[in-house]
C-alpha cells in the first residue's frame, strides 16, 4: 500500500540520517514524465566503505521490518556509487566526488526535492526540548 510505501521511505531516510549519511534529499518523481521510480532517496558517504554500510543497513532493516528485499542492488562500494531499488523507491547512496560529478538532482530539477537532514534535524531538536521541559 502506498502509506507502507511511505513507511519504508521513511526508515530509509532514518538509516541513512542515523549512519551519518550527508546531504540527504527525497525526491517526489510521481509527476516527473519518464521517471521510473515514484521516489528517490539520494545520500552523499563519506568513504567507499560508508555507502557500503548504509546500503546493507537499509537492505537489512527493511528487510527484517517489512519482509521485503530490494529488487535489485546495483554497485559496489568501490565504484563510489550504490542503487538499492525497491521499484517504488529508488536509494543512491554515492561518494561526494560522485554526487558531484552526476547531479542529479539538476537531472531532475523539476521533482519537489525535500531536505530530508533539515527535517530530521528538527524533529531531534524538537524531541530533545520536550524531554527537557519534561
Amino acid at each position: 500500500t502506498k502509506e507502507t510505501q511511505l513507511e519504508i521511505i521513511a526508515l530509509c531516510e532514518q538509516i541513512a540520517y542515523d549512519r551519518k549519511g550527508e546531504n540527504i534529499k527525497r525526491l517526489d518523481m510521481n509527476d516527473v514524465d519518464g521517471a521510473i521510480s515514484d521516489y528517490y532517496l539520494i545520500c552523499t558517504g563519506l568513504s567507499n566503505p560508508h555507502i557500503g554500510a548504509i546500503a546493507e543497513r537499509i537492505q537489512r532493516e527493511v528487510r527484517t521490518k517489512y519482509d521485503i528485499r530490494p529488487i535489485s542492488v546495483d554497485g559496489e562500494p568501490q565504484s563510489q556509487w550504490m542503487i538499492v531499488d525497491y521499484g517504488f523507491l529508488m536509494i543512491h547512496v554515492m561518494t561526494g566526488e560522485a554526487r558531484d560529478k552526476y547531479r542529479l538532482e539538476s537531472l531532475w530539477g523539476d521533482a519537489p526535492c525535500e531536505d530530508v537532514v533539515a527535517r530530521l534535524d528538527e524533529a531531534h531538536r524538537l524531541s530533545l526540548e520536550n524531554k527537557t521541559q519534561g
